[in-house]
């Protein structure tokens, strides 16, 4: 049986048009609406890289691209739609899809999120990491659970509803 090597790589420009290919996959366009121009979508992610408030980065699996995670410090003066938070270090919010269509529910999503999860804890303990779904994904809810979070509650962010969800160690 093969090992799943996950890898994550910070998102280069020239990886925009891979990127824009996944954004456009219907399974990913229905939970995270992006530009519907090319040109539009490479000038906003571009920006998104050159601010540097959110990392973004291509997930791979055995050195084959299949995906997308992004992690970003969760700052309560600015998320203020958030519950109060159990923690009192940092907060972490990750934002992940798989990109390839082949890649999907065959369990890639709960490994390669722990994998991310379980790294960036191991740089800094103190933190708390935490999800945000859309509460009528279920798919990514239960995923999420598989790999350890628990809900908090239902919110009502800027953008919709978000299920709030904290992982536990």
């Amino acid at each position: 049986m093969m090992q799943n090597n996950f890898t994550f790589k910070p998102v280069e420009e020239n990886d925009l048009p891979l990127l824009y290919s996944w954004f456009k996959k219907p399974h990913v366009e229905l939970w995270w609406p992006v530009p519907q121009e090319q040109e539009d979508f490479f000038k906003s992610f571009l920006e998104r890289i050159r601010a540097g408030v959110k990392k973004p980065y291509i997930v791979s699996l055995n050195d084959l691209p299949i995906g997308y995670i992004q992690s970003y410090s969760v700052n309560q003066v600015t998320h203020s739609w958030l519950p109060k938070l159990p923690s009192d270090g940092n907060v972490v919010g990750i934002d992940q899809f798989i990109g390839e269509p082949d890649y999907l529910y065959k369990g890639f999503g709960p490994l390669f999120i722990k994998q991310f999860v379980d790294d960036l804890i191991a740089k800094d303990p103190s933190i708390t990491v935490i999800v945000d779904p859309d509460p009528t994904n279920s798919v990514a809810i239960r995923c999420y659970e598989k790999v350890g979070f628990k809900r908090l509650g239902a919110f009502q962010a800027p953008w919709g509803p978000a299920l709030v969800m904290t992982y536990n160690q």
